[in-house]
């Protein structure tokens, strides 16, 4: 089995692929199954931005009208259907290794399937080695397929949803930053390190413990004995201190102070994911 450090969601979604349409795949089993916890882990800000389900309906429709644009230039283009039904799990790894069963057998390693179904990874994988010049230079640059297809989806933005896209994300890094110096999340932050040295480590949070140097030697290394005794520990100590649910709460608080002192911002930004998947949709209709 191969391993693969966390990647950034919308990475894996970028450059989407084309080729004839695949039969609709039969509900797919979870290889990970989340816990309790994991799934309760709903964000304020999650409202405001694409979940899982939401990227993948706007790539497939982008494949579309790639395919479409790669047809007119004598080019073929592999479609990649990507499901549009999964559990919204983005949070799993916001506040570290969180489940047991991982920790155990993964250490700090992103198992693949874990963030991303395994089988579209490999699809754009595939697709990308077989890529020719031709293609290459079909889809690139501004006057390229890819950004053609990106334009079409794009709706005209009407006044009242002009905003800054970006800020939401880092009001997200905010509120995760700001909410380890709430009392109750640092008081629960001390707990956690009383009771990793307890196991035989010491850390000053979980983040430290899950970017230790000594697990990413290199790319491909699989989990040590030693990171999996580390995320293990880290794991069971989170759960004795409920540090992870005082850290949502806190940051769920934070969260939904923003919104309020921005309400105008945030109802933009709500309209405009609306406009952005309904443009996504009517192209690429869910459960086509």
């Amino acid at each position: 089995m191969t391993f693969r450090t966390a990647r950034i969601l919308v990475v894996a979604l970028t450059l989407a692929g084309c080729a004839t349409p695949a039969p609709h795949p039969q509900k797919r089993a979870e290889p990970f199954p989340p816990t309790e916890q994991v799934e309760g882990l709903r964000l304020p800000f999650d409202a405001y931005t694409l979940s899982l389900s939401g990227l993948y309906t706007v790539a497939n429709a982008q494949d579309l009208l790639t395919r479409e644009c790669m047809a007119a230039r004598g080019e073929a283009w592999e479609i990649i259907e990507r499901p549009t039904d999964l559990a919204d799990l983005r949070n799993r790894r916001r506040y570290g290794v969180i489940e047991p069963g991982i920790a155990e057998h993964f250490g700090y390693h992103v198992p693949e399937g874990l963030l991303t179904p395994g089988d579209i990874e490999q699809r754009y994988d595939a697709r990308d080695r077989v890529l020719s010049e031709t293609q290459t230079a079909a889809l690139s640059g501004a006057g390229g397929c890819t950004a053609e297809a990106v334009t079409r989806l794009r709706p005209a933005r009407k006044p009242d949803r002009k905003v800054d896209q970006g800020l939401v994300e880092r009001l997200s890094q905010q509120s995760l930053v700001d909410s380890q110096g709430r009392p109750e999340v640092k008081q629960a932050l001390g707990k956690w390190r009383d009771c990793l040295r307890e196991w035989g480590f010491s850390y000053p949070g979980p983040f430290a413990a899950m970017s230790d140097p000594a697990w990413w030697t290199t790319e491909a290394a699989p989990p040590s004995e030693s990171e999996r005794a580390v995320a293990v520990a880290d794991v069971r100590c989170k759960e004795r201190t409920g540090l992870v649910a005082r850290w949502y709460v806190a940051e769920t608080a934070l969260q939904q102070a923003e919104i309020r002192r921005r309400p105008a911002y945030f109802q933009a930004l709500g309209l405009g994911l609306a406009d952005e998947l309904a443009a996504a949709e009517a192209v690429s209709p869910p459960g086509r």
